[in-house]
């Protein structure tokens, strides 16, 4: 299976987050530390794995599950993430902010609902692979990453996102 996803990114992160697990909000005046405490605590229990893509654009997101992740790209990284009621969400770092400050607001939101995976409930390992260095001048031909879920794959959780700089 394969998925094609389109995520406006004004902040330089985006994620994959167990939508039904997650838990959004942190506080009507969260701070980068207190909502990146959260990104820490939900990537240790498996339900989020934020990445940095090292510039705003808006990226191209496909999805694979239990394929072969590509041979090549400029960087890549695998970290763990559960599914428990048969859905991921591909989420802006807008989305998770915004649900972090306000609590009315449940993810995905209503603009993103398209962005949303359907499959089996489980453990699955997530290779991530950013194809080419953002800071490079290229045609798009190819998405910008490639995400490759396995399931039953042993992987340790992530302490902090990979490729963000504070």
């Amino acid at each position: 299976m394969r998925r094609r996803f389109s995520v406006t990114d004004d902040s330089g992160l985006i994620a994959l987050v167990d939508h039904h697990a997650y838990p959004t909000f942190v506080s009507n005046e969260w701070t980068y530390e207190t909502l990146f405490g959260r990104f820490r605590s939900a990537m240790a229990d498996r339900s989020l794995l934020v990445w940095g893509t090292g510039r705003e654009d808006t990226w191209v997101v496909d999805v694979v599950v239990d394929d072969v992740s590509p041979r090549q790209g400029f960087r890549r990284v695998r970290g763990p993430i559960r599914v428990t009621v048969g859905q991921l969400h591909v989420a802006s770092y807008d989305s998770l902010a915004m649900a972090a400050q306000f609590d009315d607001v449940r993810l995905p939101e209503p603009h993103c609902a398209d962005r949303v995976l359907d499959l089996p409930t489980g453990m699955y390992g997530c290779e991530i692979v950013q194809l080419v260095d953002p800071d490079a001048d290229h045609d798009r031909t190819e998405p910008d990453f490639i995400l490759t879920l396995t399931t039953s794959q042993e992987i340790g959780p992530w302490r902090d996102p990979p490729w963000h700089e504070k």
